[in-house]
């Protein structure tokens, strides 16, 4: 098992960021502009708290090399509703999504450890989650890889009903429980 904490996302990450989102792996799926004036605006209302979204910085031998971010699906309507339209019941679920940005610490394990790590401080921090739910690209094996790694189960392939860039093409819907006590 590799080393990984997760540490809050500040306003002194977005260089980083912007570099991790512009690598060609992180595009060919997460397709976000990789501008640092687009991670500003993205993801600064999270640094801020004006967007209840919770994004951590992933470290692994003292380098930081990419983000794990949380979020309440109830607190995002529209995504709420295109999950729901996969016909799966998915109250009381808490998103996640993840990147590792540096190209040569792929493949190394961090990506499941640091979703592991996230899952688990989700579930002992939101009390009333009862499930995490996650949907890569069903093209994107090393992702779904991840999910399968840190416990999660695939529940749904299909086309979400997304305007989202990074949903075009099928989608796999992966979801952890909350584990029994």
């Amino acid at each position: 098992m590799v080393a990984v904490t997760l540490r809050a996302l500040s306003e002194d990450d977005f260089p980083a960021l912007a570099t991790w989102v512009q690598a060609e792996h992180v595009q060919e799926w997460w397709r976000d502009d990789g501008s640092l004036d687009a991670v500003r605006e993205q993801y600064g209302p999270c640094v801020t708290g004006i967007d209840p979204t919770e994004v951590f910085v992933i470290v692994s031998g003292g380098e930081d090399l990419g983000i794990v971010q949380r979020y309440r699906v109830a607190a995002h309507s529209e995504w709420r509703d295109t999950l729901e339209r996969t016909g799966l019941a998915l109250p009381d679920a808490a998103g996640l999504d993840y990147l590792i940005g540096v190209p040569s610490r792929i493949g190394q394990g961090i990506g499941t450890e640091a979703v592991a790590r996230c899952s688990a401080l989700t579930f002992a921090d939101w009390l009333d989650i009862e499930r995490i739910v996650v949907t890569p690209q069903a093209a994107n094996r090393a992702s779904c890889r991840v999910l399968e790694h840190a416990g999660y189960a695939l529940r749904w392939t299909g086309q979400l009903e997304s305007s989202d860039p990074s949903d075009f093409g099928p989608s796999a819907l992966y979801v952890l429980e909350r584990p029994s006590a």
